[in-house]
């Protein structure tokens, strides 16, 4: 009977209850980024922008300092807060660096949370290696050299 229990309750949970969250490295976020920028996030807002894979549920307004990697325009929309619980982009005003593909016609992060680093000073937290996801503080202009690095390696 137990069993039999267990069984209906897989049955009826959503399959996404039982997904999994794939972080990139920083090597692999910064080669599947379309766009890498520093951008200012002034304001977050509230939204339901839904696409066939999520919705999100805020959107950034955004003035684009630097195109690292990839074309943007001066000024920018940037979607997060994914109906994804265990990954999310969020978005807090400020300046920062931002890694970013297309979701049809709506610009959002790549590589979940660790797609976003705020700079605070001339720092910003970045992976420690490419094989760990553990982040330190780093000097801003560190950050910029290896990633043109690796945006230009073939």
């Amino acid at each position: 009977m137990k069993l039999f229990k267990l069984l209906l309750l897989s049955l009826a949970l959503p399959l996404s209850s039982f997904s999994k969250t794939a972080y990139y490295g920083k090597r692999d976020m910064i080669k599947q980024s379309e766009i890498i920028a520093i951008v200012n996030v002034s304001k977050v807002e509230p939204t339901a922008t839904k696409r066939a894979g999520w919705t999100y549920h805020e959107v950034a307004t955004v003035k684009v300092e630097k195109v690292l990697k990839g074309k943007l325009s001066e000024t920018a929309a940037l979607y997060g807060g994914e109906n994804f619980i265990c990954a999310q982009v969020h978005y807090k005003p400020g300046r920062q660096i931002v890694f970013l593909r297309h979701d049809k016609d709506l610009l959002t992060g790549v590589n979940w949370h660790l797609g976003v680093h705020p700079i605070t000073g001339e720092k910003t937290e970045w992976f420690i290696d490419d094989r760990q996801l553990e982040l330190k503080p780093t000097p801003v202009s560190e950050v910029l050299d290896e990633i043109a690095r690796i945006v230009h390696e073939k």
